[in-house]
């Protein structure tokens, strides 16, 4: 377990502060630009953000600055493609914080405008309605799987991803003996229950409460685009109703905030295509098994002076739970 006393060291911010100012006033074009306030801002496991507020004239901007850790995951985008896909959904009408400006200095970052609202998973998942969030919330994510790549008719096939776990799984060995046999007993089912191919949408990856922004009953943002990709948007629907992201309201399968029905209904009149219960079995799985693996990597990272490391702790000692239930989906089939 996590002894909570492991706080590491604060992250690094990726340029100094007189740089920062330089960048901002020649992005903004005007010389008269000068930084008011900067913090880092609460959150954020593997990437850092930093509120940033600058005054040009009388007028105050406030953006956010993203910046990667030293150490990364493996799954993680590089800045200049996590900026690219931030790009893309706000072009298709995504609620996303517009991005800005990218800079590929030493520490590679990206800035986009600062969204207000409320990111607290303890809050959302305590409030007695959530229906107009969660309305909003299958819109959005609708909208991001609307999303194809250039090329006409690109299947994915979901054993490339099972493919990806199975190669993380390889570096973190050796492993404690239950977790291994864990996670090989849950990588045997998904290789044995793989779905059709299906066409490529643009996917998420991380669409669960915690990762969006919520202001009163309205979704404001969704948040942390480091793992985006194309694939099945089946995915992003078994990431979102896992159980492992209901946080303290396991009964509500849609995130820990509803109903999965009315999630899927919203989602279906936002025109998404709701897959069968077969496919969003296997991805929820998938889910299990995959936030289990993250988990071990944030271990690893907090060993090496990652921040925040009492969080990156706590990740890796859910790991034997989210085994547990990955197990739990699939009962005797093993």
């Amino acid at each position: 377990m996590p002894d909570g006393l492991h706080a590491g060291p604060s992250p690094r911010f990726p340029v100094s502060e007189d740089q920062l100012g330089i960048w901002f006033a020649d992005r903004l074009l005007s010389p008269e630009a000068r930084i008011t306030s900067l913090r880092l801002m609460s959150g954020g496991a593997v990437q850092h953000n930093w509120r940033i507020d600058v005054e040009v004239g009388a007028k105050i901007t406030p953006y956010v600055l993203r910046a990667g850790p030293d150490v990364q995951l493996p799954e993680s985008l590089s800045k200049s493609d996590e900026f690219a896909f931030l790009r893309i959904a706000h072009s298709a009408g995504v609620p996303v914080a517009e991005p800005m400006w990218l800079s590929n200095a030493k520490i590679p970052f990206l800035v986009t405008r600062y969204v207000a609202g409320d990111t607290a998973v303890d809050r959302l998942t305590a409030r007695d309605d959530n229906v107009a969030l969660i309305r909003e919330l299958a819109a959005a994510l609708a909208r991001i799987h609307l999303v194809s790549p250039g090329g006409e008719g690109t299947a994915v096939f979901a054993s490339e991803r099972v493919m990806q776990l199975e190669t993380w799984v390889e570096a973190l060995s050796p492993l404690p003996t239950n977790i291994s046999y864990g996670l090989a007993a849950g990588l045997a089912w998904l290789r044995t229950n793989l779905p059709l191919a299906i066409q490529a949408r643009l996917v998420h990856r991380d669409f669960r409460t915690g990762n969006f922004l919520v202001d009163g009953d309205h979704l404001t943002a969704v948040l942390d685009w480091e793992f985006a990709g194309w694939g099945d948007p089946a995915e992003d629907i078994g990431w979102f109703c896992g159980a492992c992201w209901r946080g303290n309201a396991p009964d509500r399968e849609a995130g820990g905030l509803g109903s999965r029905t009315t999630f899927y209904r919203a989602y279906a009149a936002a025109g998404g295509h709701v897959p069968d219960r077969a496919r969003v079995r296997f991805w929820e799985v998938f889910a299990h098994l995959r936030w289990a693996v993250i988990a071990l990597q944030q271990g690893r990272r907090a060993r090496v002076g990652a921040y925040p490391a009492w969080e990156l702790e706590e990740a890796e000692a859910r790991v034997p739970g989210l085994l547990c239930a990955a197990m739990g989906l699939v009962g005797s089939e093993l």
